[in-house]
C-alpha cells in the first residue's frame, strides 16, 4: 500500500503536554509519530526547532542537543520541510540541524550560497506497490520579512510560487503517477500578502497540496482542482493519504486515533529526554512572585471592547525597558489570565513566543491606520459587537488586533472601514487634527516587520532594536519573590 503521513509546525512539542495545564492535551511528537506505518513515506512540513519551553531550554543552553533531528529520524521522517521558524536561531543551527537529519531536505526555493547543505527543488519516490510520486516543496515568502539578513546569513528563500512552478515543469517530465506539494505556508486570507499563497499555489496543477503554518486543522477538499489538507500544530493531528491506481484517500486525523505500531527507536530517544523534561516541568511549576491583583485576559471580545489588565501590563513592562512615548502589545489566541501566585510556567503561558522589542518613529497619521486595522477586528450585527470573520478566517489572528498605552482613542463602529477611528490623543495634543506630530512606539520585532495587517510600519524609521526577549523582562519583573502591583489602565473605548 501506497502510504503518507504528514505532520507540520510541531513546535518541539514532544510530550502529551502544552506546559500549561494539567492534563494532557491530546498530542506531542513521541504519541503521534506511533502512528507512522512502516514503509511508509513521512513528511514534516516545518517549524520544528522553535516554540515549546523544551526548545527555548535549549536555546538559551545553546542547543547541546537535537531532539528535533533525533525524534524525526527515529520516526522515519523522509522529507523535511522548512518553516520560516526553522531559521529563528540563525543559519548555523538550521544547518547543523538539517546536517543531522536522515530525512532529505526538500525546498525548491531555499539555496545556501556556503555549500554546507542542499535544498533539493524535489524528491521522487517509488513505493513498494510500484506507485510513484513526485514531492516538491516551498516555504513562505516571509521569511524574507520576518528574518534579517544577520540571521539568514547564506541561506536565500526566492519566490515560492515561481520556485514550485518551475518544479513543477520538471517532474511532469518524469512521468510520476501522482504530484505533491508540501508549502510551509497556508491559505490566503483578506490582506492578499505573500505570507500565505495556496490559491495561488493550487493553480499549477499539483494532484496535491499539503499546507502549514497557520496552525489549524483543515480537512481534505478541493481548491483549484487541487486536494488540499492542514494538519494542525503541536502533533495534536496527522494527516494519513493513501495512494493507489484509482486515486487519493486523505484525511486529517486526531493523535491517539489509528493503528499504533512499536517505534523503539523513537520509545529509546523519549526515555533519553524523560529525566530533562521533568527537571522543566518541576523548574515552571516554581513561584517566582505575585501580582497585586489578577492580570487578565477576559474573552477576546471582552477584552478587545474594555481593555486588558495583562496588556496594561506587557505595555507597562515594554515602557519601562524602552522609555519610548507610547507601547502596543497583542495578547495571543487563547485568553490566560496571571497572578496572584506567579510561576516561570505562568509567564510562558501568558507569553510563549520569543519576541524582542523595537521602538518606531511614527506621526499621527501611521498610528490612526494602526488603529483603523485594530478597528476592523469588530463588526456589529443586530446592534452587537462581535469579532469579525477577517480575524478568524482562514485563521484565527487574535494576536492581531493591538492595545496601546499612552494613547487615548476612540472607535465608532458604526461608522465604515477605515474611517472608525474618532478620537486619537497624545499628552493633549489631537493627533487627528495634527496627523504629522511624532512620537516613539514600541513593538515587539513580529509588528514591526508589518505583518498582520501592519505594513506601513515596516517603512516606519527604528529607533532601537533590543535584544532581550519580552518573556524575560516579564519573569524580570519577578525576581526577589516581588509583588507587582497593578499597571495602569489603558484609555480608550469603543462605540457601537
Amino acid at each position: 500500500m501506497a502510504e503518507i503521513f504528514y505532520t507540520s509546525d510541531v513546535h518541539t512539542y514532544y510530550w502529551d503536554t502544552d506546559y500549561i495545564g494539567e492534563t494532557a492535551m491530546g498530542g506531542g511528537y513521541f504519541k503521534t509519530a506511533r502512528h507512522f506505518a512502516p514503509g511508509a513515506l513521512v513528511i514534516d512540513g516545518g517549524d520544528v526547532l522553535q516554540g515549546s519551553p523544551f526548545a527555548q531550554r535549549q536555546y538559551k543552553e545553546g542547543f547541546p542537543h537535537l531532539i528535533q533531528a533525533e525524534a524525526m529520524n527515529a520516526a522515519g521522517v523522509s522529507v523535511f520541510v522548512p518553516g520560516n521558524h526553522d531559521f529563528d536561531f540563525g543559519s548555523e543551527l538550521f544547518i547543523r540541524f538539517v546536517k543531522a537529519l536522515n530525512a532529505t531536505l526538500v525546498c525548491a526555493n531555499l539555496t545556501d550560497r556556503s555549500g554546507c547543505i542542499t535544498a533539493e527543488p524535489y524528491l521522487i519516490h517509488t513505493f513498494p506497490d510500484g506507485i510513484t510520486i513526485a514531492v516538491v516543496a516551498v516555504v513562505t515568502d516571509y521569511v524574507n520579512v520576518w528574518e534579517t539578513e544577520e540571521i539568514l546569513g547564506p541561506l536565500a528563500i526566492s519566490d515560492s510560487v515561481e520556485a514550485a512552478r518551475a518544479a513543477f515543469a520538471a517532474v511532469r517530465s518524469r512521468h510520476v503517477d501522482y504530484t505533491l506539494l508540501v508549502y510551509h505556508g497556508g491559505y490566503d486570507d483578506a490582506s492578499h500578502s505573500k505570507e500565505n499563497r495556496a490559491s495561488e499555489l493550487s493553480s499549477i496543477g499539483f494532484d496535491l497540496l499539503l499546507t502549514a503554518h497557520q496552525h489549524t486543522v483543515v480537512h481534505p477538499h478541493r481548491l483549484n482542482g487541487t486536494l488540499t489538507l492542514q494538519a494542525g500544530s503541536q502533533a495534536r493531528h496527522y494527516a494519513h493519504l493513501r495512494l493507489d491506481r484509482d486515486g487519493i484517500t486523505a484525511s486529517v486525523v486526531q493523535s491517539g486515533s489509528g493503528p499504533v505500531y512499536e517505534h523503539a527507536a523513537l520509545s529509546q530517544v523519549e526515555e533519553r529526554y524523560t529525566t530533562r523534561q521533568q527537571q522543566l516541568i518541576r523548574l515552571l511549576a516554581v513561584p517566582i512572585g505575585r501580582t497585586e491583583s489578577v492580570l487578565s485576559d477576559r474573552s477576546k471580545l471582552e477584552s478587545a471592547l474594555y481593555g486588558s489588565s495583562l496588556a496594561d501590563f506587557f505595555n507597562a513592562v515594554q515602557l519601562r525597558h524602552t522609555g519610548s512615548d507610547i507601547s502596543c502589545v497583542s495578547l495571543f489566541n487563547h485568553p490566560r489570565s496571571l497572578g496572584p501566585v506567579v510561576t516561570t510556567g505562568a509567564v510562558v503561558a501568558v507569553y510563549p513566543f520569543p519576541n524582542t522589542l523595537v521602538v518606531l518613529r511614527v506621526d499621527g497619521m501611521i498610528l490612526k491606520q494602526a488603529l483603523e486595522r485594530c478597528a476592523s477586528y469588530f463588526e456589529v450585527e443586530e446592534g452587537r459587537a462581535k469579532i469579525s470573520d477577517r480575524f478568524l478566517i482562514p485563521k484565527v489572528e487574535h494576536y492581531n488586533y493591538d492595545f496601546y498605552q499612552n494613547l487615548i482613542y476612540t472607535f465608532d463602529l458604526r461608522r465604515s472601514l477605515g474611517q472608525r477611528v474618532v478620537r486619537l490623543e497624545f499628552a493633549g495634543i489631537d493627533l487627528l487634527a495634527h496627523p504629522g506630530h511624532q512620537l516613539t512606539l514600541t513593538v515587539n520585532n513580529y509588528r514591526a516587520t508589518g505583518t498582520g495587517g501592519y505594513g506601513f510600519f515596516a517603512e516606519c524609521p527604528v529607533i532601537a532594536h533590543y535584544k532581550s526577549e519580552v518573556q524575560d523582562l516579564i519573569l524580570a519583573e519577578f525576581e526577589g519573590q516581588e509583588t507587582v502591583s497593578r499597571p495602569p489602565a489603558s484609555t480608550f473605548s469603543v462605540v457601537y
